[in-house]
């Protein structure tokens, strides 16, 4: 089945858990699936992974550097300026929600799937949302504007929003939408 190099197989299986946990759920997806897809060993993944569950805790790390990237990297090469970074976050949603890599949110989506009470998952998906919320706390801070906690709570459910609007609707500009409602919420976050 497997003739590739390890790291290679590794990324492939990883890469499909990602797909298929987002698009067909976590638990709807069995290990024999897995495998089939990524076109790998099962050796692999026990070998790279050891478990399902923890290749699924590899997907979210994968899924938690992507909007890290988003922060770290793409938002800074696009502007110097914290309010634009705002902005041109959901202009980086829209192109993900047109990507054809897009499933929705793999941490909502697996909250829904899981426990909410005591899992393992909502622990992790809190830890995702709590640090993205800091990141636009952040810049909202930066941004000067009244109030950034308050702006910041908003800006994410407009992320929210427009990511499960997205995955339903599978209209990329749902992005756009809500990029022009958080222009509104920067104009009132600016007034005196």
């Amino acid at each position: 089945m497997e003739s590739t190099h390890p790291t290679v197989a590794k990324e492939r299986l990883l890469e499909s858990a990602r797909r298929l946990f987002c698009r067909e759920g976590i638990h709807a997806t069995g290990v024999s699936r897995l495998l089939s897809e990524a076109k790998v060993a099962r050796r692999t993944l026990y070998e790279s992974y050891g478990s399902k569950e923890n290749l699924l805790r590899a997907v979210f790390d994968r899924e938690a550097a992507m909007w890290f990237g988003w922060f770290d990297h793409s938002l800074p090469q696009h502007t110097d300026d914290p309010e634009q970074r705002l902005i041109f976050l959901f202009d980086l949603l829209e192109a993900w929600f047109a990507s054809g890599r897009f499933f929705g949110c793999l941490f909502t989506n697996a909250v829904a799937e899981h426990d909410k009470s005591s899992s393992w998952v909502r622990d992790l998906a809190q830890e995702h949302f709590d640090r993205v919320h800091a990141r636009i706390e952040a810049l909202a801070v930066a941004s000067g504007l009244r109030d950034p906690a308050w702006v910041a709570q908003q800006v994410a459910l407009l992320i929210d929003g427009a990511i499960a609007t997205a995955m339903v609707t599978r209209n990329a500009q749902s992005a756009q939408v809500a990029r022009s409602i958080l222009l509104i919420l920067l104009r009132e976050a600016k007034a005196v």
